[in-house]
């Protein structure tokens, strides 16, 4: 898939688009960086989905990004620092809650997507014992 992003979107677009093909991820916006296997530290994450692109990048100029099953989750949220200094982290569904992928950075797209997708197969479903550490986000 292929994501257009103009400095006119909002949070909101790239995230119903990203959720369109991941409907198990999602993107999560940022004031600051982070790094491989590290995680977004709550107070920074951006909740208003109605803000703009250029509110967080003033220098953003029209472009895409593509998004390929295979791409590990860490090149992905690379990507977005490095094109377009936006910072974004994938949360996966995990059961009820979202869970930040820091520990599972090294996975492609379509693994998590499929470990978010087998977490919700069951009403019990917990979360996955090796992200016990990563902060989740209740919806």
């Amino acid at each position: 898939m292929t994501i257009q992003i103009s400095p006119n979107d909002h949070i909101s677009d790239l995230q119903n688009a990203f959720t369109a093909a991941y409907p198990h991820l999602k993107l999560q916006f940022f004031s600051k960086s982070h790094g491989e296997s590290k995680g977004s530290f709550a107070k920074f994450m951006i909740h208003d989905r109605n803000t703009q692109l250029r509110d967080l990048n003033p220098a953003l100029r029209g472009s895409s990004i593509s998004i390929a099953p295979e791409t590990i989750t860490w090149a992905l949220e690379k990507d977005f620092e490095e094109a377009f200094n936006l910072h974004v982290q994938v949360f996966r569904q995990s059961g009820s809650i979202w869970l930040e992928t820091s520990v599972s950075d090294h996975l492609t797209l379509a693994e998590q997507e499929a470990k978010g997708a087998k977490s919700t197969l069951s009403p019990e479903a917990q979360p996955i014992a090796e992200e016990q550490n990563d902060y989740h986000e209740q919806e």
